[in-house]
């Protein structure tokens, strides 16, 4: 991820604009290494994505300690075949059927919940079906969980407050910013 993300960030260079806020955050360590060019950078400082699709970092711990083992799925994730269902599919072609049920099973053994975030720009019934799909077929929990845009408006509007890395031009984001 870290070279998709560098190459954008190296493609604004030329842009105007006084900084590049990105709506990405350590998240496996896909930033880890993307440097600021011209621009700084704003980085959220949350280690899962889904903090920001939850709103906070709190809201996140919050689910985190509630249920650990869950796999989050959003509208978008579940557009862009990124559900485990979608991902059990692309392993289908890679590896036959039963090769690819044996590896997505062992990859998500210590799930216990597949939880569906449900934004304030809500849901269709096909999204619904499609995660109450992902549980049944991985014999997990299904829960539907209040999301919030919240963080979001903050990439875009502020305050840029400690939730958030500031890097200036040359700077490289390293995993120890992410830590609290």
């Amino acid at each position: 991820m870290k070279g998709a993300i560098q190459e954008e960030i190296d493609r604004a260079a030329g842009w105007p604009g006084d900084r590049i806020l990105l709506g990405y955050g350590l998240c496996s360590n896909g930033i880890v290494g993307v440097r600021a060019n011209r621009h700084p950078l704003l980085i959220p400082r949350v280690h899962d994505c889904i903090a920001l699709f939850l709103g906070s970092n709190e809201r996140y711990r919050e689910e985190r300690e509630k249920a650990p083992g869950t796999y989050y799925l959003t509208k978008g994730w579940i557009e862009e075949k990124k559900s485990p269902l979608g991902i059990f599919a692309e392993y289908c072609q890679r590896y036959g059927r039963e090769t690819a049920e044996w590896v997505i099973r062992e990859e998500l053994k210590n799930y216990t919940r597949i939880a569906l975030v449900e934004s304030e720009l809500g849901l269709e019934e096909s999204h619904r079906e499609h995660a109450r799909e992902n549980a049944r077929f991985l014999n997990l929990k299904y829960e539907e969980i209040r999301g919030s845009l919240d963080f979001f408006r903050k990439i875009l509007r502020g305050p840029w407050d400690g939730d958030f890395i500031f890097l200036k031009p040359g700077e490289e984001a390293v995993q120890e910013m992410f830590l609290e």
